[in-house]
């Protein structure tokens, strides 16, 4: 696998993730958070960042993950979860139309 697709694979996974983390009460989102630094850290630690980089790492990804799920409350502008009967716009990640290209 590419560097790209897999980044791409990551992005879709993380907005999945996000997308369910927003339909859940504000309450219920820790423990959610909590799985994914643990995942994130031992995923860091497994491809060799030592575990004081890897935590570093695992921290930054809950904290993205955690404005993703603010940025898709405000999309839904009630704030009470994502807007479920209609699926959610595509993203071309790495295409021309946003100026970016693939890796």
């Amino acid at each position: 696998m590419s560097v790209g697709a897999a980044l791409e694979l990551l992005l879709r996974l993380i907005h999945s993730r996000a997308m369910k983390l927003a339909a859940l009460p504000e309450d219920e989102r820790d423990i959610h958070y909590d799985l994914i630094r643990r995942s994130c850290c031992e995923a860091a630690e497994h491809i060799g960042q030592n575990p004081d980089k890897a935590a570093i790492t695992a921290n930054d990804m809950v904290e993205f993950v955690r404005a993703l799920v603010g940025i898709i409350e405000v999309g839904c502008g009630s704030g009470q979860g994502p807007n479920t009967d209609r699926p959610p716009p595509a993203r071309h990640f790495g295409s021309r139309e946003n100026g970016m290209t693939r890796v």
